[in-house]
């Protein structure tokens, strides 16, 4: 290893230069205003929703088409198109409470 040269790094000071050469004294109200800013926290309101098995399966299908539509092919049955728009019902009357 006799033809290893070691490069001089000039300018590498300036990576480990301080970023604040004087101590910033900040009181402790300044400080405190900083930290504990006043925010506008929107209550969150849980609600619990009952779901059937065959709900449950029709949510899960409902998912699946909405992600990937060109999948879908045809439109539903009016049976399950119903059970879709009764779902839905059921849940938006929920969230208006």
């Amino acid at each position: 290893m006799t033809t290893f040269k070691r490069v001089s790094l000039v300018g590498s000071e300036d990576l480990f230069r301080q970023t604040r050469p004087q101590v910033i004294s900040d009181t402790d109200d300044v400080i405190k205003d900083a930290v504990d800013r006043p925010t506008n926290v929107k209550e969150v309101v849980l609600r619990t929703l009952n779901f059937t098995p065959d709900e449950l399966q029709l949510l899960l299908e409902a998912i699946q088409t909405a992600k990937y539509p060109e999948r879908a092919g045809v439109k539903p049955p009016l049976d399950r198109f119903d059970s879709l728009d009764a779902l839905r019902t059921k849940i938006s009357g929920v969230m208006e409470q």
